[in-house]
């Protein structure tokens, strides 16, 4: 579980967690836990193959979807997996970061 990048006060964005038995990381909404979006994943050998990023669109424009995004690719790095971006959030959010380039497939 990670919390996300907090905004202009203390309260973080969303926290993001790791659901791998059903191939998702959610965004939860701090203190009430009300579900704020989804990503979704599988992975096929030594590639993490992102499907689809949804936020729910009453929290749209809030970062849920980079911070979704920003975790799965952290954690395609720590366990040295590729990445396949079949989403196009997901495969602009490579795009506009550098640092994730290399995990492309």
């Amino acid at each position: 579980m990670r919390s996300a990048t907090p905004d202009s006060g203390n309260t973080p964005v969303c926290v993001v967690v790791r659901l791998p038995e059903l191939g998702r990381y959610e965004a939860h909404q701090p203190g009430d836990d009300r579900v704020m979006g989804w990503l979704n994943y599988r992975i096929e050998g030594a590639v993490m193959v992102i499907s689809s990023t949804t936020t729910v669109p009453e929290f749209r424009g809030r970062g849920v979807a980079s911070e979704l995004t920003r975790t799965a690719l952290d954690d395609a790095v720590a366990q040295g997996l590729s990445v396949d971006a079949l989403c196009w959030y997901v495969a602009e959010f490579i795009e506009r970061n550098p640092r994730y380039y290399s995990l492309q497939v």
